[in-house]
């Protein structure tokens, strides 16, 4: 809050001309109001981003606004998750932008804040966005199917919590884009704008005649889950660089051991640190500790004595320090072309 009062008052004195510092009061009282709202929020209380951070990334705004489309569900005793990162059977994982908890089930969202328009079916690997590119010419761009992404992040969540608990998926593109041809056949699946995501959940919410979870089935999962919310720098760029791996499985990596130490620390986190403030379970029975696979590698004074190159683009291999998180002190490799470039190899004695 500080920082953004701190650049409130430098567009104040920017624009104390009588002319415009009446509506540069309106907008900063507009901006603190945003602002205060966005705190009182699940998103910010679980992922600790600031409002502008959040405001001009395109990829969390998008995860954001999707909340904010649903926090209204809070009030009969829904709970969100965002940026859940979910151990998989080879040690690496999968990414659940928000997660809804309710009565209902488990509501499991694939935000994707694009514009344009959209074109793809269920079973088609990559779907298309068709952007204007002036003078009646326009760029076609494809990514890949967003249902067969969130099946993929479904599949490891029934794995995790049980094959049992009810699950949804849906789709959600921005309010900027046009769904000019999406083909659905199967029931469990919505891919929506995000203006209807509200009323769509509401919906599915009342074809279920009775309650699929109870409040403790509520808790229990939000608290089996959290902990995979609150990961450090360094496991994100694990996850990220074992996604640009499966695309190249020529250069596959380590798999990270930074995901389990930051689980574990999290199991610990004292109730008042939980937007819901609910009980946490401080033991992990050892069938739910994350597996964690190691490779065989040289010991690390050898790796100083190579030159270690990046598989993925051949730039150098640059020993660094990681400087937040459960793994702060801890020594890996990173790729010298950072950020274009996020690969990394961890060192294991």
């Amino acid at each position: 809050m500080q920082e953004l009062l701190m650049s409130l008052l430098q567009l104040v004195l920017l624009l104390l001309n009588p002319v415009f510092l009446f509506p540069a009061i309106i907008i900063i009282v507009v901006l603190v109001k945003k602002d205060k709202e966005y705190k009182n929020g699940a998103y910010y209380q679980i992922t600790k981003h600031p409002y502008f951070s959040v405001k001009y990334n395109t990829g969390r705004y998008g995860e954001y606004l999707t909340y904010k489309y649903l926090k209204q569900f809070e009030a009969n005793g829904a709970k969100f998750l965002f940026n859940i990162y979910i151990p998989k059977e080879n040690g690496e994982t999968t990414e659940i932008d928000v997660l809804m908890i309710c009565k209902k089930g488990l509501f499991v969202f694939e935000s994707k804040n694009y514009s344009g328009w959209i074109f793809g079916s269920e079973n088609q690997k990559n779907w298309y966005q068709t952007l204007p590119a002036g003078r009646g010419r326009s760029h076609k761009e494809h990514f890949y199917n967003p249902i067969m992404q969130n099946r993929s992040h479904i599949k490891h969540l029934k794995a995790f919590l049980g094959e049992q608990v009810p699950m949804r998926s849906i789709i959600v593109f921005s309010d900027r884009c046009t769904l000019k041809s999406v083909q659905i056949r199967s029931n469990d699946i919505s891919v929506i704008n995000r203006y209807s995501v509200a009323p769509v959940v509401s919906g599915i919410c009342n074809q279920i005649p009775n309650d699929l979870l109870t409040d403790n089935d509520i808790t229990e999962i939000y608290n089996k889950l959290y902990p995979y919310t609150q990961v450090d720098e360094l496991a994100k760029m694990q996850h990220i660089a074992n996604i640009h791996n499966n695309l190249k499985p020529q250069t596959a990596q380590p798999v990270n051991q930074a995901l389990a130490q930051v689980i574990l620390q999290n199991q610990t986190k004292i109730v008042t640190e939980q937007p819901y403030a609910v009980a946490i379970d401080t033991t992990i029975p050892a069938e739910e500790t994350p597996i964690i696979e190691t490779t065989e590698s040289a010991t690390t004074e050898t790796r100083e004595q190579q030159i270690l190159k990046c598989p993925k683009c051949n730039g150098d291999l640059i020993l660094r320090t990681a400087t937040r998180g459960a793994n702060a002190g801890n020594q890996f490799y990173g790729c010298s072309n950072y950020p274009k470039c996020k690969y990394i190899q961890n060192i294991t004695n």
